[in-house]
């Protein structure tokens, strides 16, 4: 997880305790000024993220869309920027969108079904807002990853406790008779779950297999190597189970690779490697793309490129 900040000038302004710092010193003429400044730059050697620290610094964190969004969880801010992803996937896979519509391009105005499940890899994921608001909703499949264990373990709760909308919870009659009768619920939330069991029921089905794990020596093929499986949550309908996020030991291959606020974590060499290893687990498609949201600082004086080490949660602006 990494907390959303102001990064280039963007239309949401968040956490003010984490403005980019411009360093305002010219640059010797003998040598370029060094592309690091704040406490990475006082303390004269390279940046790097203690990821350990990271840890620590989540772990005190709450395990709610408030917690992670830096106190902006109950604003429009979440709405917002959600709405921008989705519309974002779907500006660049216009076949993600289920019906025609004025968002996509021409050619997705008789959208066809992949012949197989869209799946989508979701990293520092934390309590899984952006699988369950943004990812869910337009792929099959989600491979959820999450290193801090309160967090992780929300995200499993939510989502199989039938709190998310695109997995419900399906009794043993809901497969064949679309009803459902959740114990201890109140009516009208009853009626809504037989609602979105119902909409399940019509389409491919849905899953997200969640795990605990960082991205530190991650290879996405076998998302599950050295994690702790939490389990998987939904199930694939309509006859298309080609492909999907796997179980434990499978390869997976993913449409789509998901990075969001998290990879300030990550040293230049982790990351790196992460993204290279990304590359190769995409599907050989003209749309499968990795997908990168992160802040990011202004360049310097005279285009020097800066970074930020932020020492309160160890994570490096770049």
């Amino acid at each position: 997880m990494f907390r959303p900040v102001p990064s280039r000038p963007v239309s949401i302004q968040l956490r003010e305790s984490k403005r980019q710092k411009t360093n305002n010193t010219k640059p010797a003429a003998a040598a370029p000024a060094p592309a690091a400044v704040g406490s990475a730059l006082k303390k004269k050697e390279a940046p790097g993220p203690v990821y350990e620290k990271g840890i620590e610094y989540w772990d005190g964190i709450e395990a709610s869309v408030d917690g992670v969004l830096g106190g902006f969880g109950n604003g429009p801010v979440p709405h917002i920027e959600q709405l921008a992803s989705r519309l974002l996937l779907l500006s660049l896979i216009p076949t993600l969108s289920p019906f025609p519509n004025p968002l996509t391009p021409a050619a997705s105005l008789s959208p066809t079904p992949a012949p197989h499940r869209r799946v989508v890899l979701d990293v520092g994921a934390g309590i899984g807002r952006v699988t369950r608001h943004v990812l869910l909703p337009l792929f099959d499949d989600v491979v959820l990853l999450e290193p801090v264990d309160k967090f992780v373990k929300e995200a499993y709760r939510a989502a199989s406790s039938g709190e998310w909308r695109d997995v419900p919870v399906l009794s043993s009659s809901d497969s064949s008779a679309g009803s459902n009768n959740v114990n201890g619920a109140s009516e009208e939330l009853q009626k809504e779950n037989k609602r979105r069991v119902d909409e399940y029921n019509k389409g491919r089905g849905k899953r997200v297999r969640i795990i605990k794990r960082g991205l530190q020596e991650l290879d996405p093929r076998f998302p599950g190597q050295e994690g702790e499986e939490l389990g998987i949550v939904g199930e694939p309908r309509g006859g298309v189970t080609s492909g999907g996020c796997g179980n434990v030991g499978d390869e997976v291959v993913y449409d789509t690779i998901w990075a969001q606020w998290c990879l300030g974590h990550m040293s230049h060499v982790d990351l790196i490697n992460f993204l290279k290893l990304s590359k190769k687990a995409l599907r050989e498609a003209d749309d499968a793309y990795i997908f990168v949201k992160e802040n990011c600082c202004d360049d310097g004086p005279d285009g020097v490129g800066q970074e930020f080490l932020d020492e309160e949660d160890s994570s490096l602006t770049r």
